[in-house]
């Protein structure tokens, strides 16, 4: 499926089930939002994101206190709270928030290159998934935008349809 295919998709299911998404977004920059944005009709379904970069980034914008946030602002943890605040702050019944490494270098010696941090947290429930992509820089962030995407669809699958 085409990219553009798959964030259609998503909207539509958005659409389908009347449910609202906000994304929280480090390592993708904004691109799962971007992706989605691309779909006409996505305004009546997506709300905003927050690109939170830095650590002082993460405190600021998402109320995220800085010793919450890990060496190399990346972890499993820290994605959840970043979803849960996202949600919280936007008023969103989806949220959805991405941490990672993207290379050349790692943030922190216990975070490897490719190390990707996705949490999903709506509908009474939360997950997150850590997924280790290979490549070089935008190869890992265009994987980490699809990898964002096809969990949304697979989430709201799991618990909205189920």
């Amino acid at each position: 499926m085409e990219k553009l295919d798959k964030a259609a998709a998503l909207v539509n299911e958005l659409h389908k089930h009347k449910l609202s998404l906000c994304t929280a977004e480090s390592c993708t920059g904004g691109g799962i939002a971007d992706r989605i944005t691309d779909v006409p009709g996505a305004s009546q379904v997506f709300v905003g994101a927050v690109v939170a970069y830095t650590p002082e980034a993460k405190s600021i914008l998402l109320n995220l206190p800085a010793e919450d946030i890990p060496p190399g602002a990346v972890g499993e943890k820290l994605t959840v709270a970043m979803a849960a605040q996202a949600k919280s702050l936007l008023g969103t019944d989806l949220a959805l928030a991405v941490t990672g490494a993207l290379g050349p270098a790692s943030p922190a010696e216990s975070i490897g290159v490719g190390q990707i941090f996705i949490s999903i947290t709506g509908l009474g429930q939360e997950e997150v998934r850590q997924i280790n992509f290979a490549g070089d820089r935008q190869t890992i962030k265009e994987a980490a935008v699809n990898a964002g995407i096809d969990f949304l669809l697979a989430y709201i699958a799991r618990w909205y349809n189920a």
